[in-house]
């Protein structure tokens, strides 16, 4: 099982950096250090995805 994660959060933080990215009034390392960052978050969302689409498949299964 994944990490717990605040979804809310993870978006809001996934905007943040995609505003800062797209200024491009970054140095290169700043925005590769975000753009690292962002990858990570979306993966662990798409994970957060997948646990809750499990979730409903075995709650439609049992009834």
């Amino acid at each position: 099982m994944a990490k717990e994660i605040n979804i809310q959060e993870e978006l809001k933080r996934l905007d943040e950096i995609i505003e800062k990215i797209s200024s491009k009034a970054l140095p290169l390392e700043e925005s590769l250090a975000l753009y690292e960052e962002g990858v990570k978050i979306t993966k662990a969302l798409e994970e957060a995805l997948k646990e809750a689409e499990a979730k409903v498949e075995k709650i439609v299964e049992i009834k």
